[in-house]
């Protein structure tokens, strides 16, 4: 923690240089660990002396895709997370829990299933298609066994790296590899899950907004065209998001104004200008 706590003061010294501010910093893992938080919480003024608001990151995505407005907003990035909030001020989130057990329809495992499905297309178990060759000429793998070397040596223990490999299942999907699609299309029914939960926490109605952020999305219509259909059951609308997480970090800080109606309104209007 003593790196993170040194970053932050660094990186709020920089952007701020003395000046008046409110500050909402997005933590990943935020509001998971009583303990955790707590020792942040304990040394924040190391940071700074300002006045600070401190949220899981994906509240800051609900924030800027959907602008502060009631709704859903739905992560799917490394991991997969979806949070609400609604005209009560009531929130809810679900997923995300640890990509060892959940974050399932995330990139990271994607990337895991574009290995699995490797070792299927491999076997014969599955259609053998783009993505058998794909993994074949990256890895310059002289046999298909060697896969499991490489994952041992480079990926094992690299959430990050691992995420990486969804980039391999969408060039198999865009030349034409069925199987590469249909695990988009599975993605697509644990994200609307993962929605699902949300809507129900916050009995939310028909026609409710749901937007998204995160990397996965890169993938388009892949993603999207399965996700649309699935939420089509659940009665809500999928939208683009309005804003990017950093610019909903701004308009959650803004609530702290007095008077936040008209500095919200202000920054949005910034925001549309862009």
């Amino acid at each position: 923690m003593d790196n993170s706590i040194a970053l932050l003061k660094e990186t709020v010294h920089e952007i701020l240089n003395d000046r008046e501010a409110y500050i909402c910093l997005a933590l990943p893992n935020w509001g998971e660990s009583k303990d955790g938080d707590g020792e942040f919480l304990s040394r924040i003024k190391e940071i700074t002396e300002l006045p600070v608001k401190i949220v899981n990151d994906s509240v800051v995505g609900w924030a800027g895709s959907l602008g502060l407005s009631s709704g859903i907003n739905l992560v799917a990035g490394t991991g997969s997370i979806a949070y609400g909030r609604n005209d009560a001020g009531e929130e809810a989130r679900a997923g995300g829990w640890d990509e060892r057990f959940s974050d399932e329809g995330s990139c990271y495992w994607l990337g895991m299933k574009s290995l699995e499905l490797f070792s299927k297309e491999s076997d014969g178990r599955a259609e053998k298609g783009a993505l058998l060759e794909i993994f074949r000429n990256r890895f310059e793998l002289k046999c298909d066994f060697d896969i499991i070397d490489i994952f041992n040596r480079r990926y094992r223990n690299d959430r990050t790296k691992i995420a990486g490999l969804q980039k391999y299942l969408l060039e198999a999907a865009q030349k034409g590899d069925l199987e590469a699609v249909k695990m988009y299309e599975i993605a697509a029914d644990e994200l609307a899950m993962i929605v699902g939960s949300v809507y129900r926490k916050l009995k939310f109605g028909e026609g409710t907004l749901v937007s998204y952020s995160g990397g996965l999305f890169h993938a388009g219509e892949f993603i999207l065209g399965p996700l649309r259909e699935q939420l089509k059951t659940e009665g809500v609308r999928l939208c683009a998001p309005k804003y990017t997480p950093v610019e909903g970090a701004s308009l959650l800080a803004a609530e702290m104004f007095d008077g936040e109606k008209q500095y919200i309104e202000a920054i949005r209007r910034g925001f549309d200008i862009k």
